[in-house]
């Protein structure tokens, strides 16, 4: 089974809901440091067979999550 792992970041405003999406990691904690809201998306794609592909997302949030640690 071949399976493909991608993390992606969602950035967003909090006064004016601007929003944008990153692959870098540094970019979205510049934004986190200056109270932008953060969502850490991790995305695998998998097929287990010829027919069939699964996908599966996990979503971390950093604002308010006593579990992040910026320096990972």
């Amino acid at each position: 089974m071949e399976t493909q792992t991608t993390v992606e970041y969602e950035v967003i405003e909090p006064v004016s809901n601007i929003r944008f999406f990153t692959n870098s990691r540094h970019v979205a904690l510049d934004r986190y440091v200056d109270e932008w809201i953060v969502y850490e998306k991790h995305k695998t794609i998998g097929n287990p067979s010829r027919f069939v592909q699964a996908e599966q997302t996990v979503t971390v949030t950093w604002n308010g999550n006593p579990e992040f640690e910026e320096d990972d």
